[in-house]
């Protein structure tokens, strides 16, 4: 890919912003280290001077007379471009060694004196290291301390220089002064200069280079995707190829791709949202119609055509149709918002919920959900049914009782016939309790159907329950089979009795004198089938649908006492479906009934 070379192209200013920043660096950092080296290096070169001053002073300071001070100081090795001057507590001379510095870079000094006339005669000399010391440096050195400084020229045309100076003795009677040019520091200094700013041009050229390369290696992404983006702006949806980046521009190339495919796959997406919602408008139980301002039908689910379709005629089907239609156009009329009505329609009642639609062009519409409420009516109804049975119920045992009891107490009834009346109003007060009970049972199996179970031994719970109805059988009559096989069950021992217990006594009731009532057990696949039969009087095959049903007694005529409440059978049967277990009844008018209960091992 070509380089952009527009002025106001990103990768231009990219390269001028990073070339500006580097430039900006490079200086920056160069007049820095100028400065400091330049400080740094002066300050190195005082404290060398300061250093052999003071090994010249201790060496001095070890000779025990001037004599051999003085020899000593010409033994003295000095640097190059180094002077040292002696001179004693009144700045006078005493000793003078090595090249005059300051001579070199014409630093002179005009020397006066008085003669006998009264005037001032002047001598042009040389400059020594110790002419720079003022006063106050003097005493500050003789006073025991080793001073350097960077002396300052003393004329416009002199130079300047790098004293240090240590006293001689203790107390000290001299000075040694030693003194060197700044210049080989400057040139050294320059020279570094020079090499930095060499160095500069050269990172520069360099950084510049590789900042035009880096702008390039980055905008070229960006061009391949501005390209791309025409590219789909033109509805070529093909993927940008060419960014192989993990940043964030390869993020950007990726979301370029994903919205390339968003924008091809548009009209696929919006067909596969129109079927989603067909398809769970489809799935839903109730019936949905949607029309237009007029009325047309627009769109209906199988559940609503099913409710005039069916299993109806054509002419059947055209006449639900028209009834339905009639009645959603008239309910049209009269909406204003949503609004739910029920319609009868044949057996069946719907409750019909209609809500206004607002189309983009201002069309207006209407959704009909049509749901049948035919069972959950008759479920309120049962419901209502139940709740007058109970109490019908209640009501009759208590007429009972409270009446015998009132007329006790207002002594209608003579003494001598108040036990038995009495025992009568026993009979009614258990009868009611029992009424009670049979109902907490049905509230509680309603409300829980969770009980532990536990391995039953099959044989000692038949055995026990030949012995508690063996007694029962022989008092009215019967002759009781029960069948003893061995093998285990997994149920509630308290609540699996009961069940036999319902299902025998009732068996027991509708047996006359000198029949049988048995018991078999038949071992299944998974399942243990108990089968209670008696050789009563039967029930009607209208009858069979509803002998589990709360309060249902087959024959209306027989009293309570005989009948019982019609309760004992729904109890047994919540019982055995809280096993997972079924209960059927096969019965044959005038030959008896048979009770079976499969129960899972």
């Amino acid at each position: 890919m070509k380089f952009d070379l527009r002025p106001h192209s990103i990768s231009i200013k990219l390269w001028v912003a990073i070339t500006a920043l580097i430039l900006a660096v490079l200086g920056g950092l160069a007049i820095t280290i100028t400065l400091l080296f330049g400080d740094f290096y002066f300050q190195q070169t005082l404290d060398s001077l300061g250093d052999e001053v003071r090994e010249i002073s201790q060496y001095l300071e070890e000779q025990p007379n001037w004599s051999q001070m003085l020899f000593a100081i010409d033994e003295i090795r000095l640097s190059s471009d180094t002077q040292m001057v002696v001179i004693d507590r009144f700045s006078d001379i005493i000793a003078i060694k090595g090249e005059n510095v300051a001579s070199s870079f014409g630093a002179n000094d005009r020397i006066g004196w008085g003669d006998a006339s009264g005037e001032m005669s002047w001598l042009i000399r040389s400059l020594y290291p110790s002419d720079f010391l003022t006063r106050s440096d003097i005493a500050e050195v003789l006073s025991g301390k080793v001073i350097t400084i960077k002396a300052l020229p003393r004329n416009q045309t002199g130079q300047a220089m790098l004293i240090a100076a240590a006293p001689i003795g203790n107390p000290s009677e001299a000075i040694v002064v030693l003194g060197t040019s700044p210049a080989p520091v400057q040139d050294s200094i320059d020279a570094f200069k020079r090499m930095i700013l060499y160095v500069s041009l050269v990172a520069v050229v360099l950084a510049t280079l590789v900042s035009l390369i880096f702008a390039r290696q980055v905008t070229r992404p960006l061009a391949i995707m501005q390209k791309g983006a025409r590219r789909m702006a033109e509805g070529d949806f093909q993927p940008i190829q060419g960014v192989r980046s993990k940043d964030e521009l390869g993020e950007l190339a990726d979301v370029l791709n994903s919205m390339g495919e968003s924008l091809k796959n548009h009209m696929t997406w919006l067909s596969e949202e129109r079927n989603l919602l067909l398809g769970v408008v489809e799935g839903i139980s109730d019936g949905v119609i949607m029309l237009d301002e007029e009325g047309e039908i627009l769109y209906c689910n199988e559940p609503a055509k099913a409710l005039w379709q069916g299993n109806n005629s054509e002419e059947e089907s055209n006449e639900r149709k028209r009834k339905i239609f009639t009645f959603l156009h008239q309910f049209m009329e009269e909406i204003e918002g949503d609004a739910k009505l029920n319609f009868n329609l044949d057996t069946q009642v719907l409750q019909v919920a209609m809500a206004k639609t607002q189309a983009i062009e201002g069309m207006q519409g209407y959704v009909v959900v049509l749901r049948d409420i035919t069972a959950s009516l008759r479920a309120e109804k049962e419901r209502r049914e139940f709740m007058a049975s109970v109490t019908h119920e209640l009501r009759t045992p208590l007429h009972l009782i409270q009446g015998y009891l009132e007329a006790i107490q207002d002594g209608v009834i003579p003494k001598g016939e108040q036990e038995e009346h009495i025992d009568l109003v026993l009979e009614e007060a258990k009868r009611l309790a029992k009424l009670v009970a049979e109902l907490q049972e049905l509230d509680r199996f309603e409300s829980w159907k969770e009980f532990e179970k536990k391995e039953i031994d099959l044989a000692q719970f038949l055995q026990e329950l030949y012995y508690r109805f063996q007694g029962r059988a022989d008092e009215l009559g019967i002759d009781l089979e029960i069948e003893i096989k061995p093998g285990t069950i997994y149920a509630n021992r308290d609540r699996l009795l009961q069940v036999f217990i319902n299902l025998t006594e009732n068996a027991f009731r509708h047996t006359p004198t000198g029949k049988k009532v048995g018991i078999q057990v038949e071992d299944l696949v998974d399942k243990i089938q108990f089968s209670v039969e008696d050789q009563g009087e039967g029930i009607p095959p209208k009858a069979l649908p509803h002998i589990f049903d709360r309060f249902y007694r087959v024959d209306k005529a027989r009293t309570r006492k005989e009948g019982g409440m019609g309760l004992g059978l729904s109890i047994v049967k919540m019982i055995v479906e809280a096993h997972d277990g079924e209960i059927k009844v096969e019965s044959e008018v005038g030959k008896g009934t048979i009770f079976k209960v499969l129960i899972p091992k």
